[in-house]
């Protein structure tokens, strides 16, 4: 049995149903790109589950774009000229002539147009399929996207740009050189070491990143956020923790009611917690963060951008505030409602006013200029206490 497809001059397609039979067809002045004829491989994976396998090649394009309505997207780039791919479909079935009518209703397709390569698979005609391609193609591709509504997507050691996008699935990618967008409706998403601008979001999963040498924007509906280093970060989650271990720029961190953990950060830092605690430092540019229960640490530093006016806020919790030699800086601190001793510091240029019975709202207030003065640093809780120490340096 033999299906023809309509095609467009200088564009090859494959369409290969699993029933067993494979149709190719092409109209073409030249041929652009030439597909290896795929031979079908029916076999058993389990009792209950059969896998149909076909590989082939074609000719690359600088533009790939691969999409499955249901199933995993793995992509690896590689030092060669062409694209090769296994595709397997997988459907549950307890015999092979039920599994070969299931097989039946999907459907994949190849082709290829001027720069471009497309390769998409179609199960929504089955009720219990899936098709997984496994991709080889050049590291140097311009551009690769990728989604499935529902399945894995895995990418790596690509020059390009990246797009990935899958309903349910996690994402992994590494070793991607250009700029990297993707999203998933629910999953986890792991970024390696990237050498470019990332944005990625999840509706409920957590997103790791280890490296990016460029600006990371990262959202999470309820997840984890952790994130090793980047030069700057826009980072936002609806419940889930927050943890940086370096940023050699600005940085926002916003959650609903996690923890923010912030290490090493060279530039300015934008802090919100609905419930969680903070802590920051050291940071050289300056700090703005408020959270609504919990407490607040911050190791202010010296030495490298400019420290701008900073303000730390909790309604419930104790604030402890390091500040090394040589930053100036004018203190103005204020607790409504001291849970024991109100306000300490370690420096003797600060002032500090304390209520002068116990009777009522125990409020303690602070102000004065430490190492010279400079810009305003605000400090204040409504129900807790604040220290001001001194940052020793190693």
């Amino acid at each position: 049995m033999t299906k023809h497809l309509q095609l467009a001059t200088h564009v090859l397609a494959v369409s290969f149903c699993s029933a067993g039979f494979l149709a190719a067809g092409f109209l073409a002045a030249s041929q652009a790109a030439v597909a290896q004829s795929p031979t079908p491989r029916l076999y058993r994976a389990s009792s209950i589950e059969w896998v149909q396998e076909v590989s082939g090649s074609f000719s690359a394009g600088k533009f790939v774009k691969v999409k499955s309505s249901n199933g995993s997207i793995r992509v690896q780039g590689a030092q060669q000229n062409s694209i090769t791919y296994t595709i397997r479909e997988h459907v549950r079935a307890t015999t092979e002539d039920r599994a070969r009518r299931e097989l039946n209703r999907m459907r994949f397709t190849t082709y290829s147009s001027g720069d471009t390569v497309v390769l998409q698979a179609d199960c929504e005609g089955s009720r219990q399929g899936a098709i997984d391609f496994d991709i080889q193609l050049p590291a140097q591709t311009s551009v690769v996207r990728l989604e499935t509504e529902g399945g894995r997507v895995a990418a790596n050691n690509l020059s390009g740009r990246v797009e990935a996008k899958t309903g349910a699935g996690g994402i992994q990618l590494d070793r991607i050189s250009g700029v990297i967008s993707v999203s998933s409706g629910g999953g986890n998403i792991e970024i390696g070491k990237v050498g470019n601008d990332v944005e990625a979001s999840t509706g409920g999963g957590n997103i790791r990143l280890v490296s990016a040498a460029g600006h990371v924007t990262a959202k999470s509906g309820g997840g984890n956020l952790k994130i090793g280093w980047a030069k700057v970060m826009t980072l936002q989650t609806g419940a889930g923790s927050i943890q940086v271990t370096k940023c050699d720029g600005k940085i926002k961190a916003e959650t609903a009611g996690g923890n923010i953990e912030l290490n090493d950060i060279a530039g300015t830092a934008e802090i919100e917690t609905g419930g969680g605690s903070i802590h920051i430092g050291p940071v050289q540019g300056g700090v703005r963060a408020e959270t609504s229960a919990g407490g607040i640490m911050a190791k202010l530093a010296s030495g490298g951008a400019p420290f701008t006016d900073s303000k730390l806020e909790t309604q419930v919790g104790d604030i402890v505030v390091y500040v090394p030699e040589g930053l100036g800086v004018n203190v103005r601190a204020a607790v409504e409602a001291a849970r024991s001793y109100g306000i300490r510091s370690e420096f003797g240029e600060l002032k500090i006013t304390s209520p002068t019975r116990n009777l009522g709202p125990r409020e303690f207030y602070a102000e004065g200029s430490l190492n010279g003065g400079g810009p305003i640093l605000h400090v204040h809780t409504t129900a807790g206490n604040i220290e001001i120490k001194r940052e020793i340096r190693p």
